[in-house]
């Protein structure tokens, strides 16, 4: 079975409901960012739309072995590793292979915030979302930047695999304008300039879905947890000052690169 009809089984264990379903821009390109309440998130995102995309998760959902996790992810997602905690070099090696999904034409996910958020608020999003935006366009794709509000009502663990029971509401809000963000980003020389147009179209997203869950939105980043450590392919980890040497950052690139032609070959 392909991604979608895996879903569609999953999605009959879930209380689920879809707004604006019929207003997704199904034939077009599509970043969508979305708020991230517990780790099912994940797949009651792609579960509520009509077609594959990737889904940039934690490297650790994707790599590690624990728990018949990695079976999880990879058996429902396409799913693509963001890893937060290498430093830029690994970050950046990450966005540049996500990137070129939007440039095959492919829809992708993120949820900007980068962890579960615990308490009753939105917080401010991380850019990853708008680098792969801006840096497909320059290929001259034409992508649209949907918000998605995920709201869930769930009393277990916030990192539990189990469904049983969540209600579930996925809300497609409209695309975000951020044509003059990028013209300005594209035009600016300043990295203190470019910085701020990078946030922009990711700021009015995550505002955009506080006001439609009627959170309260925090300017501020979630604080992230540092691991210490990166995650290869195998499940092995390297400690973050080692991992700078090239010849890890090459491995991990390497790995990166398979995984996404792979992605590419296997979504329709």
């Amino acid at each position: 079975m392909n991604k979608l009809e895996y879903l569609k089984e999953l999605r009959k264990q879930v209380n689920l409901i879809i707004k604006n379903l019929n207003d997704y821009p199904k034939d077009e390109i599509n970043v969508l960012v979305s708020n991230h309440n517990c780790l099912m998130d994940i797949f009651y995102l792609p579960l509520s739309l009509p077609e594959e995309i990737v889904s940039l998760v934690s490297a650790r959902l994707v790599y590690k072995n624990e728990n018949d996790r990695k079976d999880i992810v990879n058996k429902y997602l396409h799913a693509m590793p963001i890893e937060a905690h290498g430093g830029s070099i690994y970050a950046n090696m990450c966005l540049e292979q996500a990137t070129k999904f939007l440039e095959n034409g492919k829809s992708v996910s993120i949820f900007p915030e980068g962890a579960y958020v615990y308490e009753n608020k939105i917080f401010r999003g991380r850019t990853g979302a708008s680098r792969i935006l801006y840096n497909a366009r320059k290929s001259g794709k034409q992508i649209n930047l949907v918000p998605v509000s995920i709201y869930v009502d769930r009393n277990d663990d916030l990192d539990s695999y189990n469904k049983v029971g969540d209600i579930v509401e996925i809300n497609i809000l409209p695309s975000i304008n951020y044509e003059d963000s990028y013209y300005n980003y594209r035009h600016s020389k300043m990295k203190e300039e470019m910085n701020i147009f990078l946030h922009q179209p990711i700021d009015i997203a995550m505002q955009c879905i506080a006001d439609n869950l009627g959170l309260p939105y925090d300017e501020n980043y979630i604080e992230l947890r540092p691991k210490g450590n990166i995650m290869f392919a195998d499940g092995s980890v390297i400690e973050v000052h080692n991992a700078q040497n090239s010849g890890f950052i090459s491995r991990y690139n390497d790995e990166l690169n398979n995984r996404t032609l792979r992605l590419l070959k296997n979504m329709r």
